[in-house]
Protein backbone atom coordinates (compact mmCIF):
# COMPACT_ATOMS: atom_id res chain seq x y z
CA UNK A 1 0.00 0.00 0.00
CA UNK A 2 1.53 3.47 -0.58
CA UNK A 3 1.24 6.71 1.27
CA UNK A 4 2.16 9.51 -0.93
CA UNK A 5 4.68 12.44 0.73
CA UNK A 6 4.65 15.06 -2.34
CA UNK A 7 4.61 14.56 -5.83
CA UNK A 8 7.89 12.75 -6.00
CA UNK A 9 7.94 10.76 -2.75
CA UNK A 10 6.25 8.04 -1.09
CA UNK A 11 5.53 5.33 1.70
CA UNK A 12 4.91 2.33 0.78
CA UNK A 13 4.14 -0.83 3.24
CA UNK A 14 5.59 -4.00 2.00
CA UNK A 15 5.97 -7.06 4.71
CA UNK A 16 5.18 -4.86 7.89
CA UNK A 17 8.24 -2.38 6.93
CA UNK A 18 7.40 1.20 5.27
CA UNK A 19 10.08 2.17 2.84
CA UNK A 20 10.50 5.71 1.76
CA UNK A 21 10.79 5.96 -2.02
CA UNK A 22 11.59 8.82 -4.22
CA UNK A 23 10.65 8.17 -7.91
CA UNK A 24 13.37 7.84 -10.66
CA UNK A 25 14.80 10.34 -12.55
CA UNK A 26 12.18 13.39 -11.59
CA UNK A 27 11.52 16.10 -9.16
CA UNK A 28 8.38 17.34 -8.54
CA UNK A 29 7.88 21.16 -6.95
CA UNK A 30 8.21 21.82 -3.42
CA UNK A 31 5.76 22.58 -1.07
CA UNK A 32 5.44 26.29 -1.91
CA UNK A 33 6.08 26.19 -5.30
CA UNK A 34 3.59 26.64 -8.34
CA UNK A 35 1.98 23.14 -8.74
CA UNK A 36 3.33 21.78 -5.53
CA UNK A 37 -0.05 20.97 -4.58
CA UNK A 38 -1.37 19.86 -7.82
CA UNK A 39 1.64 17.53 -8.61
CA UNK A 40 0.41 15.72 -5.08
CA UNK A 41 -3.00 15.49 -5.88
CA UNK A 42 -2.11 13.78 -8.75
CA UNK A 43 0.62 11.39 -7.55
CA UNK A 44 -2.30 10.64 -4.46
CA UNK A 45 -5.00 9.91 -7.38
CA UNK A 46 -2.71 7.49 -9.07
CA UNK A 47 -1.12 5.59 -6.23
CA UNK A 48 -2.56 6.09 -2.74
CA UNK A 49 -3.44 2.90 -1.10
CA UNK A 50 -3.03 0.90 -4.92
CA UNK A 51 -1.00 -2.00 -5.07
CA UNK A 52 2.32 -0.64 -6.92
CA UNK A 53 5.58 -2.49 -8.66
CA UNK A 54 8.67 -1.27 -7.04
CA UNK A 55 11.78 -1.08 -9.26
CA UNK A 56 14.33 -0.27 -7.04
CA UNK A 57 17.61 1.26 -8.67
CA UNK A 58 19.66 2.43 -5.59
CA UNK A 59 19.87 4.09 -2.00
CA UNK A 60 20.36 7.87 -2.09
CA UNK A 61 22.73 9.59 0.81
CA UNK A 62 18.89 9.99 2.25
CA UNK A 63 18.42 6.52 2.87
CA UNK A 64 15.48 6.60 0.33
CA UNK A 65 14.91 3.88 -2.13
CA UNK A 66 14.73 5.75 -5.94
CA UNK A 67 13.00 3.31 -7.38
CA UNK A 68 10.98 3.46 -10.54
CA UNK A 69 7.44 2.59 -9.32
CA UNK A 70 4.89 1.22 -11.85
CA UNK A 71 0.97 1.92 -11.40
CA UNK A 72 -1.99 -1.02 -11.42
CA UNK A 73 -2.34 -0.01 -14.77
CA UNK A 74 0.79 -0.13 -15.89
CA UNK A 75 2.02 3.21 -16.31
CA UNK A 76 5.55 4.41 -14.82
CA UNK A 77 4.81 7.07 -12.62
CA UNK A 78 7.55 9.09 -13.14
CA UNK A 79 6.74 9.28 -16.83
CA UNK A 80 3.95 9.85 -16.30
CA UNK A 81 4.32 12.95 -13.91
CA UNK A 82 6.37 14.30 -15.96
CA UNK A 83 4.45 13.92 -19.34
CA UNK A 84 1.22 15.65 -16.93
CA UNK A 85 3.65 18.47 -16.71
CA UNK A 86 3.94 18.33 -12.88
CA UNK A 87 7.73 17.62 -12.48
CA UNK A 88 10.94 18.16 -14.22
CA UNK A 89 12.90 15.85 -15.40
CA UNK A 90 16.04 15.90 -12.61
CA UNK A 91 18.68 17.75 -14.51
CA UNK A 92 21.35 15.91 -13.02
CA UNK A 93 19.78 11.93 -12.09
CA UNK A 94 17.31 11.96 -14.74
CA UNK A 95 19.06 10.20 -17.55
CA UNK A 96 16.00 8.24 -19.08
CA UNK A 97 16.00 9.78 -22.87
CA UNK A 98 12.39 8.75 -22.34
CA UNK A 99 11.95 11.45 -19.69
CA UNK A 100 13.51 13.75 -21.76
CA UNK A 101 11.06 13.37 -25.03
CA UNK A 102 8.44 13.57 -22.28
CA UNK A 103 9.32 16.92 -20.47
CA UNK A 104 10.07 18.67 -24.53
CA UNK A 105 6.48 17.31 -25.09
CA UNK A 106 4.90 18.90 -22.10
CA UNK A 107 7.29 21.99 -22.52
CA UNK A 108 5.68 22.57 -25.64
CA UNK A 109 1.77 22.17 -25.16
CA UNK A 110 2.12 24.20 -22.56
CA UNK A 111 0.52 22.05 -19.75
CA UNK A 112 1.06 21.78 -15.69
CA UNK A 113 3.98 23.95 -14.89
CA UNK A 114 5.06 24.45 -18.19
CA UNK A 115 2.40 26.94 -18.18
CA UNK A 116 4.48 29.23 -16.68
CA UNK A 117 6.39 30.88 -19.13
CA UNK A 118 9.78 29.97 -16.94
CA UNK A 119 8.79 28.17 -13.79
CA UNK A 120 11.98 27.23 -10.91
CA UNK A 121 12.99 23.91 -11.16
CA UNK A 122 12.95 22.57 -7.65
CA UNK A 123 16.71 22.20 -7.42
CA UNK A 124 17.11 26.03 -7.95
CA UNK A 125 14.14 26.70 -5.60
CA UNK A 126 15.65 24.85 -2.37
CA UNK A 127 19.32 26.53 -3.41
CA UNK A 128 17.38 30.32 -2.94
CA UNK A 129 15.61 29.39 -0.38
CA UNK A 130 18.38 28.08 2.02
CA UNK A 131 20.92 30.99 1.11
CA UNK A 132 18.05 33.50 1.90
CA UNK A 133 17.82 31.57 5.01
CA UNK A 134 21.66 31.74 5.17
CA UNK A 135 22.35 27.90 5.40
CA UNK A 136 23.81 25.60 3.17
CA UNK A 137 21.99 23.75 1.24
CA UNK A 138 23.45 20.20 1.50
CA UNK A 139 20.66 18.39 -0.61
CA UNK A 140 20.25 20.85 -3.16
CA UNK A 141 20.52 19.22 -6.47
CA UNK A 142 20.08 15.90 -4.87
CA UNK A 143 17.54 13.66 -5.95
Amino acid sequence: MVWVQDGDSLLIKKGGKNIRVRLQGIDAPEKGQPFAEKAKYAAIKMAKNRNVQVVVKERDKFGRTVAKVILPDGRNMSYTMVEMGLAWRHIRYGKDPHLKILEAQARKKGVGLWADKKPTPPWVYKRKRKQSQGKQCKGCGER
